[in-house]
């Protein structure tokens, strides 16, 4: 298993979805007759972190996508491996429109029973009150899982 490959990949599917980069108001630029995203402003709303540094300095709805502990049975060769993946949107915007629930569901429907190289990604868990570092922010986590073989 390739962990770096792994977050390439679910990085790449993340930010490569249209409806996912509208929820997340990630900014378009007009060029050549047509609007498109670019790397730089994707980079500051997905971030493969635990915690986002700038809540302070900006209003951008973030994604903060990091790895969990693995678990693993004592007798087994399956390891099981955690993304989760937090959702950081005002409170304020947040009220507005349920927006964190709304990333939520697209985040779901795009990886629930997907895959990324071999790896069956599913739905696992949800963490609706998580607290945020900054009393203005909401903070709801989703969780996927995948098994992985160890030998």
């Amino acid at each position: 298993m390739k962990l770096k490959s792994i977050a390439v990949e679910l990085f790449s599917t993340l930010t490569k979805d249209e409806k996912l980069l509208e929820l997340m108001e990630v900014p378009k630029v007009y060029t050549n007759g047509k609007y498109k995203y670019l790397m730089k402003d994707i980079k500051k709303q997905f971030l493969e972190e635990k915690n986002p540094g700038d809540l302070v300095d900006t209003d951008f709805i973030r994604l903060c996508v990091y790895e969990l502990p693995a678990t693993k049975s004592r007798f087994s060769i399956l390891e099981r491996s955690y993304i989760q993946i937090d959702i950081y949107v005002t409170k304020k915007r947040n009220v507005r429109d349920r927006r964190t629930l709304m990333i939520a569901d697209r985040l779901r429907e795009l990886l629930h029973n997907s895959k990324i190289f071999d790896y069956d990604i599913t739905y696992f868990n949800r963490n609706p009150d998580s607290e945020a570092q900054n009393a203005e922010w909401t903070k709801y986590g989703i969780t996927f899982c995948y098994s992985n073989i160890i030998i």
